[in-house]
């Protein structure tokens, strides 16, 4: 029929909803457009077809093209911690000059340096994240505050977020346990402070220190700036406001007989 066999039949649903859409908004509201650009699958689109597919998608009233890379069926990693910063913004870089709207770039951008360097290197217009900000809620404006070093850093280990989603589960961050469950975890100020030795510097060692400091207590560690020191757990929720565990400012007296808290 109309809508299947040649490219341009296959092609013709995504422009008749962005036709229809833009009819509909008028000129003014944005539409970004997902286009796969990269299937890494076989028999999927040639690169002559996605600059077709692009230019078709500007003509029917497209704002923004973001940039898609390959499929879940894909066996190539597109996301894993294996993919190298940024590694798939050469894609995009290749669509630059073929269209004249905003070009967005995806995938491993999960700082604000490597966000800067596409976007200085011309691969793209924007970067696009997601990751990213369920490691670190505030993340933005940590950036913006010269505060890049505090940024609470996605792994893209997918563990928490997509396999979960995939496993029909609620969707969180292995290196933010907050994530989406924000009114379940909620930590308040003990009403005794601590002071609490975390030995280790691990992902387990790192969440209880921000966790006592949550509670209003202090941790102590190895030596100031190494390995094992916790000033950088310290600082990982300061000065975000309404953040969910807020800096502690006071150190915690020595326990009283009956141990730690649980």
């Amino acid at each position: 029929d109309g809508w299947g066999g040649s490219y341009e039949n296959r092609t013709r649903l995504p422009l008749e909803i962005v036709r229809r859409m833009r009819a509909k908004v008028g000129k003014d509201f944005i539409i970004i457009f997902r286009l796969s650009m990269l299937d890494l699958v076989n028999k999927g689109s040639t690169w002559e077809e996605i600059v077709q597919l692009a230019k078709a998608l500007e003509k029917a009233g497209v704002t923004i093209i973001n940039t898609g890379i390959g499929w879940h069926e894909a066996r190539i990693p597109t996301i894993a911690t294996c993919v190298p910063r940024a590694g798939f913004s050469w894609v995009t870089a290749k669509l630059k000059g073929e269209v004249s709207v905003p070009l967005v770039t995806t995938n491993r951008i999960n700082s604000p340096d490597v966000a800067d360097r596409v976007i200085a290197q011309g691969h793209a217009d924007m970067v696009s994240m997601a990751r990213p900000f369920l490691a670190d809620p505030w993340l933005v404006r940590k950036a913006e505050e010269g505060r890049a070093d505090e940024i609470n850093t996605c792994i893209a280990c997918n563990q928490a977020c997509l396999d979960h989603t995939f496993g029909g589960l609620t969707s969180s961050c292995l290196v933010n346990p907050f994530a989406c469950h924000e009114t379940e975890l909620v930590s308040t100020p003990a009403k005794t402070k601590w002071r609490v030795a975390v030995v280790g510097a691990g992902p387990v060692s790192r969440l209880a220190c921000i966790l006592f400091f949550g509670m209003n207590s202090t941790c102590v560690g190895g030596r100031e700036g190494g390995k094992g020191g916790t000033r950088a757990e310290k600082r990982v929720w300061r000065g975000a406001p309404a953040a969910p565990v807020p800096r502690a400012t006071a150190a915690a007296p020595t326990p009283p007989p009956g141990g730690a808290p649980p």
